[in-house]
């Protein structure tokens, strides 16, 4: 049963990273992402059914337009499968790790409430995902796409204070949440923009706000470590292409040590 579902949860996955990789590619380009097909950017030939088959398609095709013979971009794959393991990795944290069997409450309720945390945290992701895919894409937080997030963390931080029942709970996360994002626009302000981008501030207070104290510490001290040790690697095996003077955007940083710090919150139980 749990390998059903965890193929299901898989292929819903890899549809949402299709759509994904639309949102990602045509903002701010003025064409649709609901009534424009998906079309070849060489030949402008739009692709059938079988041409977007999620990762399926793209090695089918052997990464060619079977139209004109130009080459895909190896985003829509990696894309597809980034999302798919998403979508599988809350579905087992849930499943698995906080089963929705273990409860007093009727079957029915406890099925829909599995399911609707299994929806809201992959919507979640999902949004904090299109902040930092397009931050690498294009060097700039959208704003469109944080907002979409501020909104998940709004509802996730308003959920743990009623949960918490304490009003210095709030506070705590409130406060530190202002004091990771006054750190990030400081390094900003002082480096004229060269180490941090401005709208890293806003990514770090949404960020900061959804974990809450003292988890958003550790994503805070996370994401410096994976910006860190990115930074070596590329330095160790594409310095021909990276300097200490490259331009590597911060975001996907900030989202990837954000999901790690919610996902194994227990790792920083030393910051309790």
């Amino acid at each position: 049963m749990l390998i059903m579902e965890s193929i299901f949860v898989f292929m819903l996955g890899a549809i949402c990273g299709s759509f994904f990789n639309v949102l990602i590619l045509r903002k701010n380009t003025g064409e649709s992402v609901v009534w424009e097909g998906s079309r070849c950017l060489s030949c402008s030939h739009k692709l059938s059914f079988l041409d977007l088959i999620p990762i399926f398609g793209y090695f089918i095709l052997r990464g060619k337009c079977r139209y004109c013979g130009s080459k895909f971009s190896a985003q829509y794959p990696l894309v597809e499968v980034f999302i798919a393991l998403l979508a599988l990795a809350i579905y087992l944290k849930f499943r698995v790790f906080s089963p929705y069997a273990v409860s007093f409450t009727p079957y029915g309720l406890r099925l829909m409430a599995y399911g609707g945390r299994l929806l809201f945290y992959f919507s979640a992701f999902s949004a904090l995902f299109l902040v930092a895919a397009y931050d690498f894409r294009r060097k700039i937080i959208d704003s469109h796409f944080l907002y979409v997030f501020l909104a998940f963390s709004a509802i996730e931080a308003v959920w743990r204070w009623r949960l918490l029942a304490g009003m210095e709970y709030v506070v705590q996360d409130i406060v530190s949440a202002f004091i990771i994002a006054l750190f990030f626009y400081l390094v900003w302000f002082f480096s004229g923009g060269r180490w941090m981008g401005r709208g890293d501030t806003d990514l770090a207070f949404v960020a900061s706000l959804f974990l809450g104290f003292p988890l958003n510490i550790g994503m805070l001290l996370l994401s410096f470590w994976i910006g860190g040790l990115t930074g070596i690697l590329l330095l160790l095996f594409r310095g021909n292409k990276y300097g200490l003077k490259s331009e590597i955007p911060f975001g996907p940083f900030l989202a990837a040590a954000l999901f790690i710090a919610w996902y194994f919150g227990g790792l920083f139980s030393f910051l309790w």
